[in-house]
């Protein structure tokens, strides 16, 4: 019998172990709960203006809140020209510069004080989590003369770019930087499904998108407001090239595209950046969506969808912007997954044994006259 146990016992922590290490995924998602501070792109403005300071591609794997504190070089940000009596705190360097924010807006509106063009100067974001650790980065902001010529020729891309620089209003000092940020998810449709149906697909890809672990911006044309945007915007594109241009207006990374290719029976998805759209870093096909859609409806297309989207957002391109916990979840779905069958094998024994085994053991020795005769 204390064999039996001792046996038991063994395996009973096999079990546990494995279904640790192999059946939650939690431990390959979160990996260290420490908070990541990601400051964004450096800035480059005009003399006088104002920036949007942007935190959140920061994150604590764990998903609980932060706090976010902004600290500005000397001569940066007024404080006059700035209220943020309603953030968590205020530092300033006497009455005329802000020092720091802290708040627990992801977004800070900041106004800049007058330097004079090739001035850089420097703001630091530290992120704070519940517990107390924290994390910072860095990103520089350099002013520049929007009337200098430019000392590198550009090419037909750049020019889009800049043309957008000329539509900003004198108050709207930020400039579009190369490299730019998020990623725009663009339907390229010509009534082929229902305008509700192209909305749907894209939230698919969206939510696929967090679901991998990506904190992207996302672009889509149903949360866009045409007032806001230049004239040049196309709402109702139908090719890549006019994706580019609508990407390089928001200032994205990245497009990812689909639509309906003509002769072909298939949904077409592929990834792209806005400069080199003829050049697709991945692609991607759904066979037979139109049976798949008038037997299931849109929805029917998800699984599909999202398998697409994360083979495509396994290129090696794309390891800067998530964990090595989450890349390794990410191409590891399915036999993280078998982590749950040992667990069940273990049930399986205890039961069969409960049922099986005891029987065939000894009856424990009873007392002498037991039972008792009445």
């Amino acid at each position: 019998m204390r064999m039996k146990r001792l046996l038991y016992g063994i395996f009973l922590i096999s079990i546990i172990s494995t279904a640790v290490l192999f059946g939650q995924s939690d431990l390959f998602s979160h990996g260290n709960n420490r908070p990541v501070a990601d400051a964004g792109l450096d800035i480059k403005t005009q003399s006088k203006g104002s920036i949007f300071l942007d935190a959140s591609r920061s994150f604590i794997s764990n998903g609980s809140k932060l706090k976010y504190q902004w600290i500005f070089a000397p001569g940066l940000a007024l404080n006059s020209e700035n209220d943020f009596s309603s953030e968590l705190s205020v530092e300033t360097y006497g009455s005329k510069y802000l020092k720091s924010v802290q708040t627990n807006k992801q977004v800070l509106d900041v106004k800049l004080a007058e330097n004079v063009p090739g001035t850089k100067l420097e703001v630091i974001l530290k992120v704070r989590d519940r517990i107390g650790f924290e994390d910072a980065d860095t990103l520089i902001v350099e002013y520049f003369d929007p009337t200098a010529p430019p000392e590198i020729i550009v090419d037909t891309s750049d020019v889009i770019v800049d043309s957008l620089t000329l539509t900003l209003s004198d108050s709207d000092s930020v400039i579009v930087e190369e490299g730019g940020s998020g990623i725009l998810i663009q339907g390229l449709t010509q009534g082929e499904i229902i305008p509700v149906d192209v909305q749907i697909i894209n939230s698919i890809i969206m939510d696929q998108i967090q679901v991998l672990g990506f904190d992207y911006i996302v672009y889509l044309n149903k949360n866009l407001k045409p007032d806001e945007l230049p004239k040049d915007y196309d709402f109702d594109c139908i090719t890549d090239s006019c994706a580019s241009k609508n990407a390089q207006i928001l200032d994205a990374a990245y497009v990812l595209s689909w639509g309906f290719p003509d002769a072909a029976d298939a949904l077409s998805i592929r990834i792209f950046e806005p400069e080199n759209f003829n050049q697709w870093i991945d692609n991607e096909v759904v066979s037979n969506p139109y049976s798949i859609i008038s037997k299931s409806g849109v929805y029917g297309l998800e699984p599909d969808l999202r398998a697409s989207v994360s083979k495509i957002l396994s290129d090696k391109r794309f390891k800067k912007q998530i964990s090595t916990a989450d890349r390794f979840r990410m191409k590891n779905d399915r036999w993280i997954a078998l982590g749950k069958y040992p667990l069940m094998l273990g049930a399986m024994y205890l039961l069969v044994d409960k049922v099986f085994l005891q029987d065939s053991e000894e009856p424990p020795e009873q007392p002498p006259g037991f039972p008792h005769d009445p």
